[in-house]
C-alpha cells in the first residue's frame, strides 16, 4: 500500500490525515513543534496551575461541519458550552454595545440614517451567492456605496487599518462580506450571539483527530523537521527528515506557502512558479493577560480609535468560563502585523508595557495586582494577503508534480480562515488527493502492462 505524507501538524493537516487514514490510506503526519495542534495548541501556565489555548479561536453554532466532525469523534454535547455572548466597539473613548438590536440601533456614532444604511448592508451581504463580483471592488469603496461615505470612515476604515496593518487599499470586498455572513449566522432568534467552546479547548479536537488517525493506522510524529521533498522523473519520491530519506508516493504540504517553497528541490521549478503567484502574509503579535477578575462583558470588543495598537480586546472567558480557568479570565490583545511593522520586531520586554499603557487608556482601573500572568505569542505567517482580482493566481491542490499536493489557507478564500473553514476545506483536498492518486496508480498500471 503506497504512503501518504503529510507535513504540518495544525488543524487542517490532521483533518486531512483524519480523512485520509478513514479512507484506508497509509497517513504519516510530520510536525516539526514538539505537540500538535499548529495555531489551535496549547500554552500551559504552570505558575497558575492552568492551560489554556495559544491564541483565541472562535466556534460558532453555525459551523456545521465542525459539528459533524465533533460527532465523528465522540464530542458529546456534555463536553461543549454554548453560550450568549456580546460584541462591543471602543469608540472615541467609550464602549458601546452591539449585541442587540436596540443596541445597535441607538449607538451614538452614527445618525439614524447611518444606522439604518449599516443594517441595509448586513442584508445585502447576506442575499449575495456569487462572490467573484466582488473579488474584483475594492473594500472600501464598495462599502462606501452601500453604508455611506461617514459610516466608513468611522467604522469600517478603522476596523480594517488595524486589521490589515494600516494598507488596505488593495483588499476585495469579499473580506468583509465572507466576514458579515459568518458572523450573522450565530444570531438565535432573538438577534442574540451564540458561540460554542469545547472543554479543554481546541485541544481536545486536536487530540481526539491524533487517536483516530492512531486508530486508523496512521502516525503522527512531532519534533520532526522535514528538509525537503525528493522528485524524480517529474514525480515525488521521498523525503528528507531530520537528515534522513524515507520514501514515499504522495507529499500534502499543509505550510504557509513561503515555508512549502523551501521544501522545493529544483526538479520541483514547475510547483514553485505556481505557488509563487500568491504567497503574501499578514502575521501576528498576540499579548494574553490572565486577570484576577473580568475586564469587560464583551467577548469581543472592536476598537476603531486609531491610537490603541491592538485590534481588538479578546476576554475568551466570557464564553468559556473563568471557572473553567481555575477562577481566572483570559484577555487577548492581538495586533496584525506586516513582516515591517516595528510591532512585529519589538521586543517582549518593550511591547508588554506598550500594550498595557494602551490598555489602561480604556481601562484606567486596571491595576498591576489585577495581572496574573502574561505570555506573547508572535507568528509570522497568519493571514494570507488576497489582492482585488487575484483569484486566479489561487494555486491548485494538485501541484504540476505527480504525488504533491498544496493545503493552506490561501486556498481556503473568499471564506474567512477558522476552524470551519478548514476543515470543511480537508474535504476537498481529501477528494482531489485520493483522486489523483487514483489516476497515478492507473497510469502507473498502464505502463506496467505496456
Amino acid at each position: 500500500m503506497t504512503h501518504i505524507d503529510i507535513v504540518g501538524g495544525g488543524i487542517l493537516g490532521l483533518s486531512i490525515g483524519y480523512r485520509l487514514a478513514r479512507a484506508g490510506r497509509r497517513v504519516r503526519i510530520w510536525e516539526r513543534a514538539p505537540t500538535p495542534g499548529g495555531l489551535m495548541g496549547r500554552i500551559p501556565l504552570p505558575e497558575l496551575g492552568i492551560a489554556c489555548d495559544r491564541y483565541y479561536h472562535a466556534i460558532l453554532n453555525s459551523d456545521r461541519e465542525l459539528m459533524r466532525l465533533f460527532a465523528d469523534l465522540g464530542i458529546g454535547e456534555d463536553e461543549q458550552r454554548l453560550v450568549t455572548t456580546k460584541m462591543g466597539f471602543f469608540h472615541d473613548g467609550r464602549c458601546y454595545g452591539m449585541s442587540t438590536p436596540l443596541e445597535f440601533l441607538s449607538f451614538p456614532p452614527l445618525g439614524l440614517i447611518d444606522r439604518l444604511r449599516l443594517a441595509l448592508t448586513i442584508v445585502h451581504c447576506r442575499r449575495i451567492r456569487d462572490w467573484r463580483a466582488l473579488e474584483q471592488v475594492p473594500v472600501e469603496r464598495w462599502l462606501e456605496s452601500l453604508s455611506g461615505r461617514r459610516t466608513t470612515r468611522a467604522i469600517w476604515a478603522p476596523l480594517l487599518r488595524a486589521k490589515f496593518d494600516s494598507s488596505f487599499d488593495d483588499v476585495p470586498a469579499t473580506y468583509i462580506w465572507s466576514r458579515l455572513v459568518r458572523m450573522t449566522d450565530t444570531r438565535d432568534r432573538r438577534s442574540k450571539e451564540q458561540m460554542v467552546s469545547l472543554r479543554g479547548g481546541y485541544m481536545t479536537l486536536v487530540e481526539r483527530l491524533v487517536a483516530a488517525i492512531a486508530a486508523a493506522g496512521g502516525q503522527v510524529r512531532c519534533s520532526a523537521t522535514v528538509e525537503h521533498v525528493a522528485v524524480a522523473g517529474g514525480e515525488v519520491v521521498g523525503l528528507r527528515i531530520d537528515g534522513t530519506e524515507i520514501a514515499t508516493d504522495h507529499v500534502i504540504l499543509t505550510l504557509p506557502t513561503p515555508l512549502a517553497r523551501r521544501l522545493l528541490p529544483p526538479q520541483a521549478a514547475a510547483a514553485d512558479h505556481q505557488w509563487a503567484q500568491l504567497e503574501s502574509y499578514l502575521g501576528i503579535v498576540c499579548m494574553l493577560l490572565v486577570l484576577r477578575r473580568s475586564l469587560t462583558p464583551y467577548y469581543t470588543l472592536n476598537i476603531t480609535d486609531p491610537r490603541i495598537p491592538f485590534t481588538g480586546v479578546i476576554e475568551t472567558t466570557n464564553l468559556i468560563g473563568a471557572e473553567n480557568m481555575g477562577g481566572y479570565h483570559l484577555v487577548y490583545l492581538p495586533k496584525y502585523v506586516t513582516p515591517d511593522s516595528p510591532y512585529a520586531r519589538l521586543p517582549d520586554a518593550e511591547l508588554i508595557p506598550e500594550f498595557l499603557r494602551h490598555l489602561r487608556t480604556m481601562f484606567p482601573d486596571l491595576r498591576d495586582d489585577d495581572i496574573a500572568a502574561i505570555r506573547v505569542g508572535r507568528e509570522r505567517y497568519v493571514e494570507p494577503l488576497h489582492p482585488v482580482g487575484a483569484t486566479d493566481r489561487i494555486p491548485p491542490v494538485v501541484s504540476p508534480v505527480a504525488g504533491l499536493y498544496l493545503a493552506n489557507t490561501t486556498q481556503i478564500y473568499p471564506a474567512l480562515t477558522n476552524g470551519e473553514s478548514s476543515v470543511r476545506f480537508a474535504q476537498q483536498v481529501t477528494a482531489e488527493v485520493l483522486q489523483a492518486a487514483r489516476r497515478r496508480r492507473e497510469r502507473l498500471e498502464m505502463v506496467g502492462v505496456g
